[in-house]
């Protein structure tokens, strides 16, 4: 039996488990245009990026190196136009739910891949990746790594692998709110390119 709380009644913390939140930031975004006997031309924009909080701090501070470098690696979760469905798949994915995307976001060591390439997204050009364990009341993110996208090799040296654990009921209720919002994106999507 499932205890449930009244709308804004707070759940004490159990010792040991962090809190898995997201917010909306940006990275910048250049792309050129190459022009055979011209100058290229470059455009840079802000790209709007759901991050995922760890016990409110983003997760990329986990992942930084240890000489100071940025862990540069995002979710799925962006305004570029070709990201819904690859968000879903990803939002899928940390809920162990198997689905129709064709978006790799797994490895075929079923390691998950959780932040992917800034630049394209792409699984293959490696991940921030771990096992996705789920039990009756918590779900953890196992050996949480750098996973190279072509040889599948888990870890880098100078960042050490590390678990997170998430109460389960929070966790999914987190997920499965994105995958809500995301699944209508990929369908307005799909519908304003869909002409009849």
């Amino acid at each position: 039996m499932t205890d449930r709380l009244d709308e804004g009644q707070a759940q004490p913390p159990i010792r040991g488990l962090s809190t898995l939140g997201w917010a909306w930031t940006s990275y910048e975004q250049t792309d050129t245009v190459m022009r055979l006997f011209r100058k290229d031309l470059s455009t840079t924009r802000q790209v709007a990026v759901v991050e995922w909080l760890i016990d409110g701090e983003p997760f990329t501070e986990r992942m930084r190196f240890p000489n100071g470098t940025p862990c540069n690696d995002m979710t799925l979760m962006h305004d570029a136009p070709h990201f819904p469905p690859a968000a879903v798949a990803s939002l899928r994915a940390l809920l162990s739910m198997a689905g129709p995307e064709q978006e790799p976001v797994d490895f075929s060591d079923g390691r998950v891949g959780l932040l992917f390439c800034h630049q394209c997204g792409d699984l293959y050009c490696g991940a921030v990746s771990a096992s996705v364990v789920v039990s009756d009341s918590t779900v953890e993110w196992r050996d949480i790594a750098y996973q190279d996208g072509n040889t599948e090799e888990i870890g880098d040296a100078e960042v050490a692998a590390f678990t997170l654990t998430f109460e389960r009921a929070p966790y999914e209720s987190t997920i499965t709110a994105l995958l809500e919002d995301w699944t209508a994106r990929a369908e307005d999507q799909r519908a304003s390119t869909s002409t009849p």
